[in-house]
């Protein structure tokens, strides 16, 4: 499978399709992500958006459908073989909603288990690496802090040096700040804030709509398995050109509306 031709992309979903047994979540979805751009995915429950998050680095297989990350791309009809599973996910680091860390295992344990493992780096080289970005999320002092002593914001900032920490060309957040009491969002919120200006490339499916208007370069709004509505930001959130948009929008956007 070849690249694709246009220049300045870093990802791509082409015609994907994918299925819960009866259940037809994705309908022929056509993403492209630009190099050094944040795309924010919105939308309602069950509208596909975090199936498409999971099938951009084949943690959800479609059966239909390609998916392109920096130079690595899969056809799933072909049913790819594992190796080319393997590289479309040694492209991206995913950010869970539930944080995922490993309870028995320090902050700086958890960042480092992938290095060494995953990448085969030395101990003191992944410690120092683990170390560097624990500092940049604001937890130099939490290295040796295991799950359980740290809070939600602390534990997701965790899971973000984790996912950063393997340097990867595509950043995946899966409703990164839903699981958080709301004082502490804004933490979470302020380091990805701070990875969108510092050029990372990334995905990001949330419900935290102030922080797509700030930040995002582009918003695709899905329902029903299929993007109903994609555009900038102001263009998507403000002044929506589909009805079902506006009808999801007036639900969730009322704090946004101007004055």
């Amino acid at each position: 499978m070849s690249a694709p031709e246009e220049s300045g992309l870093r990802a791509r979903a082409s015609g994907v399709h994918k299925s819960f047994g009866d259940n037809h979540v994705l309908r022929g979805v056509e993403l492209n992500v630009p190099e050094a751009s944040v795309t924010v995915l919105i939308g309602p429950s069950g509208s596909g958006k975090t199936t498409l998050l999971r099938c951009l680095n084949a943690l959800e297989k479609p059966e239909r459908g390609e998916v392109w990350v920096d130079g690595v791309g899969v056809d799933f009809a072909a049913r790819p073989h594992r190796n080319a599973l393997r590289d479309l996910r040694a492209k991206s680091g995913f950010v869970f909603q539930a944080h995922h860390l490993f309870p028995h295992r320090t902050a700086l344990e958890n960042v480092t288990e992938g290095l060494i493992y995953g990448q085969g780096r030395p101990r003191a080289e992944a410690e120092a690496e683990g170390r560097r970005v624990l500092a940049r999320v604001g937890l130099a002092d939490k290295v040796d802090a295991y799950p359980n002593q740290l809070s939600g914001g602390q534990q997701q900032r965790v899971g973000i040096a984790r996912a950063i920490a393997l340097d990867p060309r595509l950043l995946l957040f899966d409703e990164p700040t839903s699981a958080l009491d709301p004082e502490i969002v804004g933490e979470v919120l302020a380091v990805m804030r701070d990875l969108a200006r510092s050029g990372w490339t990334m995905v990001v499916v949330t419900h935290e709509m102030r922080f797509a208007l700030e930040v995002a370069d582009h918003v695709a709004f899905l329902d029903g398995g299929v993007i109903v509505e994609q555009g900038r930001p102001d263009d998507v959130l403000r002044h929506p050109a589909q009805e079902r948009t506006q009808r999801f929008l007036k639900r969730v956007l009322d704090p946004l509306a101007d004055p």
